[in-house]
């Protein structure tokens, strides 16, 4: 249920016509901005207010949801006064509150003149495209969790008439139970002294989760050194192609299942995620599974049971090789081809972004990845094995 927390106070006293949010995981950005421009949308009729993200399965899994959980909530939505296909929903006053992507400049500046502007995770938008949005807006707000500077700080913030608030999870009474008990659970991890002063070298047990405090919690620019998956292009589409293998990492209370379909072209990998879901049985596996067009499915070897399980119903499957540095060496494979990931990816894509090298106490990069939020990886890590093998040397050479 929606609630007045201390975030949504303190958005409202933003007044700048640029208002630049940062802050951390459940720290209620875009749970206090998304109500904050319904209520605009209320009292000014015929307004144009337009959220972007950088795609439209990110916007459709983000704003789009909050939106339509908030409108629920405080009684406001009318079923018929949203359309799907443009994402909009048309206030009874005229206001319209329209959600959408730009893959281009030029499609940006074609789009008009708005009220509102909301960049929705902004560090993940073209700076070219966000600049010919806000030049075509009375007022943008913008938000974001910092994992590295980027235009907002060196380009809006140094602009006349921007703003400037930071958020964290304790300005967000609404923060569920069990969100704030994995917050305390990374702050143990990385520091010593958690109540203590966290920038003291000596308080910081671990820096992974120190850089990782640094930005999710404390709401702070954090730095992307040691970053796994450096690169990767983000598409619409797979590509016309039957050399496929789906990856399959299973979970259930606190971990997702992931299922991830690998695509080989042309001497490139095309990741599709399928799903990325808890609380998933055996069962329900199956049943997502044989939804699908067939492929053969390379899964995590440490369940053979539920291996065994989904062999009987009749799909192909077969258990991951593992062996020593079998990780590494997995990484390795699909570091050696160009990788491209379908938009609708939601997921991978935010683990590709964060997936990192261990560090020791010294801050000293390891060759061992931090086992943390890389279900998807580990999915396609599994499917990318199998279907390449090993290393790129040469495309040429490889034969199916």
């Amino acid at each position: 249920m929606f609630s007045r927390t201390t975030a949504v106070n303190k958005l409202l006293k933003l007044k700048a016509r640029k208002k630049v949010i940062q802050g951390g995981t459940s720290a209620g950005k875009t749970y206090g901005i998304i109500p904050i421009l319904i209520d605009y949308a209320t009292k000014n009729p015929r307004c144009i207010i337009t959220v972007v993200a950088e795609s439209i399965p990110a916007v459709r899994n983000g704003a789009v949801r909050i939106f339509q959980d908030v409108m629920i909530d405080t009684n406001r939505w009318i079923e018929n006064h949203w359309i799907g296909n443009p994402m909009e929903y048309k206030f009874s006053n005229g206001a319209i509150i329209q959600f959408t992507s730009f893959d281009t400049v030029g499609k940006a500046k074609a789009s008009g003149k708005r009220d509102v502007l909301f960049l929705n995770e902004a560090n993940h938008i073209n700076y070219q495209i966000a600049d010919a949005l806000m030049i075509r807006s009375k007022q943008t707000w913008i938000d974001y969790n910092p994992d590295a500077e980027f235009w907002a700080h060196t380009e809006t913030l140094q602009e006349p008439n921007s703003e400037f608030l930071v958020l964290k999870y304790t300005d967000n009474e609404a923060i569920p139970p069990e969100t704030l008990e994995d917050i305390q659970i990374k702050l143990l991890k990385a520091y010593y002294n958690p109540c203590g002063d966290r920038n003291d070298p000596t308080n910081i047990k671990n820096p992974y989760w120190h850089n990782w405090c640094k930005i999710y919690v404390d709401g702070e620019v954090g730095n992307l050194e040691g970053l796994i998956f450096e690169a990767f292009n983000l598409v619409d589409e797979i590509p016309a192609t039957d050399r496929c293998y789906r990856g399959l990492d299973f979970g259930f209370t606190n971990d997702p299942t992931a299922i991830i379909d690998v695509y080989f072209q042309n001497g490139e990998l095309w990741l599709d995620e399928l799903i990325y879901r808890t609380a998933m049985t055996n069962q329900d596996i199956i049943n997502f599974l044989k939804s699908q067009p067939p492929q053969r499915i390379i899964a995590d070897s440490s369940e053979p049971k539920s291996i065994e399980e989904i062999r009987r119903s009749g799909l192909g499957i077969e258990g991951a090789v593992k062996g020593a540095d079998s990780v590494r060496r997995g990484i390795d494979l699909m570091k050696s081809y160009k990788l491209n990931v379908t938009k609708r990816s939601i997921n991978l894509i935010k683990e590709l972004r964060s997936y990192k090298w261990s560090m020791d106490r010294a801050g000293n990069q390891l060759n061992v990845p931090i086992d943390f939020n890389n279900h998807g990886i580990d999915s396609a890590r599994y499917a990318v094995e199998k279907l390449v093998g090993k290393p790129k040397l040469n495309p040429v050479r490889l034969k199916f």
